[in-house]
C-alpha cells in the first residue's frame, strides 16, 4: 500500500495501459483521476474499478490538444501527489506520405499535452516541496521506427523533456522519470497489424509481449518511495528490444 493517502492523476486511462496503470494505484491505495480525451463511459467504469478497492477515483476530461482546457481540469483538482502522462496518439504512415496535419496532432498530444498536464500540476507540488512525475514515452522515442516519425518525435521528446525537467526540478523535491514500453499485450501495439505484430514478438529475446501489469508495476515503482534517488532516468521495458 505504497500510494495510501496519495493522489494520481493518469492521463489516457480509459483503456488499455493507462486504465492498468490506473488500477495498480488503486490497488496500492491511492486516490485515482481517470484522465480521457473521449471515451467517459470506459473512464467512468475504470474509475468505479479503481474505486472498488477502497480510495476516491473518479474520470477527469483533458482535452490535451488545449493548454487552457487542461489547466482548468487540473486546477479543479486536490493538489496531486503524482502525474502519470500516459496518453498518447498515434498516426502510422511514412513519412513522405503522412499529412502536415496528422503530424501536428501526434506532436499536441503527446507531448505538448504531456507539458501542459505538468505545468498545470506542478504549482502545487512545489508547494508541498514533494511529488513524482513520470513520463510514458517509447522504444520508438529510442531507436529507429520507420513508419512512426512523428510518434517517434513526440516520443524522443518526452525523453529529453524527462532529463530536462528532472534537473530543474530536484531542489524542489519533484522527481521526473520516465518508462519506454515495447510491445505489450494492451494499448497501441494491440491495433498493429497482427502479421507485423507477431513478426516483432518473434524477434524479441524474451519471446512475448508484455503483460499489462508488467509496465503498471515499473511506473508505480518510480512513482513510489522504493525510487527516492531516482530522476531523469528512462526505464526500458521492452524484453530485450533494444538490448
Amino acid at each position: 500500500m505504497r500510494f495510501q493517502r496519495r493522489r494520481v492523476l493518469v492521463t489516457g486511462a480509459s483503456r488499455g495501459l493507462g486504465r492498468d496503470i490506473a488500477l495498480r494505484f488503486a490497488r496500492e491505495g491511492a486516490s485515482v483521476f481517470v484522465g480521457y480525451r473521449q471515451r467517459r463511459e470506459e473512464a467512468e467504469e475504470c474509475a468505479a474499478r479503481c474505486a472498488a478497492f477502497g480510495s476516491e477515483a473518479r474520470a477527469i476530461a483533458l482535452e490535451l490538444d488545449n493548454a487552457a482546457s487542461v489547466r482548468k481540469s487540473i486546477s479543479g483538482l486536490p493538489a496531486l501527489d503524482v502525474l502519470i502522462n500516459n496518453a498518447a496518439t498515434i498516426r502510422d504512415q511514412f513519412f513522405l506520405m503522412q499529412s502536415d496535419a496528422d503530424d501536428a496532432e501526434v506532436i499536441a498530444i503527446n507531448l505538448i499535452g504531456t507539458m501542459a498536464c505538468t505545468r498545470a500540476a506542478l504549482p502545487t507540488m512545489m508547494r508541498a516541496r514533494s511529488g513524482a512525475i513520470v513520463n510514458v514515452a517509447s522504444v520508438a522515442g529510442l531507436h529507429g521506427s520507420p513508419g512512426q516519425a512523428s510518434y517517434s518525435a513526440s516520443k524522443g521528446g518526452l525523453i529529453a523533456l524527462t532529463r530536462t525537467l528532472a534537473r530543474e526540478l530536484a531542489g524542489q523535491g519533484i522527481r521526473v522519470n520516465a518508462v519506454a514500453p515495447g510491445i505489450f499485450d494492451a494499448g497501441m501495439a494491440q491495433r498493429m497489424d497482427h502479421r507485423a505484430r507477431d513478426s516483432k514478438i518473434a524477434e524479441l529475446p524474451m519471446g512475448r509481449a508484455g503483460r499489462s501489469e508488467e509496465l503498471a508495476s515499473a511506473v508505480a515503482f518510480l512513482a513510489s518511495e522504493d525510487a527516492s534517488y531516482i530522476t531523469g532516468q528512462t526505464l526500458v521495458v521492452d524484453g530485450g528490444m533494444t538490448a
